[in-house]
């Protein structure tokens, strides 16, 4: 017998009188385990948690041991949520609101920046981040600020003080409960 997964598999068909009954209610299908079968492996097949399988057949009195022919309910897989945050535009502005000149697609920078990003919905964080030219990997990216802005608009909005001899990659990282997307990335300079 093998014991991955903290599952036992079921290997040999059990005498009728061993295997226990199916759910007497089922919010769900039912399900006939099949040999090498786990409730791990059951679960991930069906899109559940092992746990989700436990709580609607109690006539599982070990979650190590299922039998092969043994009628068990699978719930019903929970909706996935929907992650349909989008960054609809990303400014750098002036102080004064002004948008900032674009020169061979690099923004130009001034000393304060506003960097404003829409979405096409209200988000709960906004976080911004400059990932410095010539690497390629985020751990070297920092973090600029962050915004948690108002439920009713999708606009969010820091003012940065921009450090003499900014060169790299501006991108922003938009969350609204666990769904979060990320934006384009820019590039910037301030000489």
């Amino acid at each position: 017998m093998s014991n991955d997964k903290k599952s036992i598999r079921s290997k040999h068909p059990a005498r009728r009188d061993l295997i226990p009954p199916s759910p007497q209610r089922c919010q769900g299908q039912l399900y006939t385990v099949q040999p090498n079968n786990t409730i791990f492996t059951i679960a991930q097949r069906f899109g559940v948690t092992v746990e989700d399988i436990l709580a609607v057949n109690p006539q599982i009195a070990n979650p190590n041991i299922i039998f092969e022919g043994q009628v068990i309910c699978i719930p019903t897989a929970p909706p996935q949520p929907i992650c349909d945050i989008r960054v609809l535009n990303l400014s750098f502005l002036t102080e004064e609101g002004q948008p900032l000149p674009v020169v061979d697609g690099v923004v130009q920078l001034n000393d304060r920046v506003i960097i404003r990003p829409t979405f096409n919905r209200p988000v709960s964080r906004v976080f911004f981040f400059l990932e410095p030219t010539g690497t390629e990997t985020c751990e070297l990216a920092s973090l600029l600020g962050i915004d948690c802005p108002s439920a009713v608009t999708g606009v969010a909005e820091i003012l940065w003080q921009v450090p003499p001899g900014t060169l790299g990659r501006v991108f922003v990282v938009a969350c609204i409960n666990s769904c979060c997307v990320k934006s384009d990335e820019f590039l910037v300079v301030r000489g």
